[in-house]
């Protein structure tokens, strides 16, 4: 009954009726749904947050420990106010992942976790496509103008529209990662299928590509790339799997073509804009490199976003906050890499431990997506890094000694966060073009 009901939750998060359908407006179903999967559930929730199970489970730690951070960020300027506001909404982001740590819980639960999300990701693909090809005409799926100018003179270069969801999605960026999630849960149901059943999986799969290539994302594409990477070389090996997966980007590039494979470095392209952004932000961690700026500042100070989830966890939150969110993305993958060397793992069926390398995709796909978006503060993120934990914790219920949190963990996570951002500074210099 847990288990629907938060399937449930999570379909109407993720597709948002209420603002599909404005007579739905005002219902509030999202907050609803997720107090009754709170109060179901409550001690599932609340027995992750000992000081036991966090250290059992690091990526946990991590989130809750950036959201925090956050919080923390906000205090030390005294926005009191602020921080008290953010801090509720941060909860509710936190209470989404908790939730899918805690109900996804058996093997069995994680095939029908991936098909609920290409169900969504098709009802999302389907408005959108039938939207932008005229089949029907709802207001907020209307497609994107994407218009490019000349920096010197002025002068339009191109336009085109771009393919856009509803909801949390309404923007093609955030719907390029959905998207991308979608075809790689696709390729998971169907590897794990029975034979009648794998094409039915595979078959969304070209609808997925063509919205994808309509939303003319490069973050997008580049999260794609890397998911197909990281699924190649680990079902075949870095041998013979990375020049398969060199070849195959290769060939995604040509056949692409246009905005999304397009990444020239000259001053008049949007990657120009977007380093400076990275740029200028970045400056501004030296005047509180421990809180940073300010969760949710990074606009204010700078004119827009950073374009780069890890530069604005960096500049918002500080080394702190910046240092656990990057750790929570290197802990869930680290987590999915090393539980293939224990025997525990291999105890379980095998349609469970064939879907290890389609859920390390998805979650190196979202990661490498976000490094041209900023997405710190939306669920989908902690969808994705808690499909990772809650997939770990199946595996290695008692995880050994090596697994866990422990002061050498924490100090390589240190040393993770200063090397980023010293990594960030040196790749953004070399780079912008002011």
């Amino acid at each position: 009954m847990i288990f629907r009901l938060f399937l449930l939750l999570t379909a109407v998060l993720l597709l948002r009726p209420e603002d599909l359908r404005p007579e739905l407006a005002g219902m509030h179903l999202y907050l609803v749904l997720i107090a009754m999967c709170l109060i179901a559930a409550a001690p599932m929730v609340v027995g992750q947050l000992t000081p036991r199970k966090l250290g059992d489970r690091p990526t946990t730690l991590c989130v809750i420990g950036f959201f925090a951070a956050a919080i923390l960020s906000l205090v030390a300027r005294g926005w009191f106010g602020q921080a008290v506001y953010d801090g509720v909404e941060f909860a509710k982001v936190a209470a989404f992942y908790l939730l899918l740590v805690a109900v996804l819980d058996r093997p069995e639960r994680v095939p029908s976790f991936l098909g609920l999300l290409v169900l969504v990701v098709g009802v999302l693909a389907g408005l959108g496509l039938a939207q932008f090809h005229g089949l029907i005409d709802w207001e907020v799926l209307r497609p994107v103008a994407q218009v490019d100018y000349d920096e010197s003179s002025g002068d339009v270069l191109a336009w085109y529209p771009r393919l856009r969801g509803a909801g949390i999605f309404n923007d093609p960026n955030d719907l390029s990662l959905i998207l991308t999630t979608g075809i790689l849960a696709c390729f998971a149901r169907s590897a794990t299928a029975k034979r009648l059943d794998r094409l039915a999986w595979l078959m969304p799969v070209a609808a997925f590509v063509y919205a994808l290539i309509l939303t003319q994302s490069r973050g997008g594409f580049l999260g794609l790339a890397a998911g197909i990477v990281t699924l190649v070389v680990v079902r075949l090996g870095f041998r013979r799997g990375l020049p398969i997966a060199v070849l195959g980007g290769i060939a995604g590039i040509l056949v692409l073509g246009g905005r999304q494979a397009n990444l020239s470095l000259d001053s008049s392209d949007t990657t120009q804009e977007r380093l400076r952004l990275w740029s200028d932000g970045l400056a501004l961690l030296v005047h509180d490199p421990l809180t940073g700026i300010g969760a949710g500042q990074y606009a204010d100070e700078v004119g827009m976003v950073a374009h780069n989830s890890f530069v604005q966890a960096f500049v918002e939150t500080g080394l702190i906050g910046g240092t656990l969110y990057v750790g929570a993305f290197v802990m869930a993958v680290i987590g999915l890499w090393r539980i293939g060397r224990f025997d525990e793992f291999w105890e379980n069926d095998r349609r469970f431990t064939s879907l290890r390398p389609f859920v390390l995709a998805m979650v190196v796909a979202y990661a490498a997506g976000t490094f041209s978006l900023s997405r710190n503060y939306v669920v989908p993120t902690y969808m994705m890094l808690g499909l990772a934990t809650a997939y770990v914790r199946i595996a290695l219920p008692s995880p050994p000694a090596s697994e866990r949190m422990s002061r050498t963990v924490a100090a390589r996570l240190i040393l993770l966060g200063v090397g980023t951002v010293v990594f960030l500074r040196i790749f953004t210099a070399v780079l912008v073009r002011f």
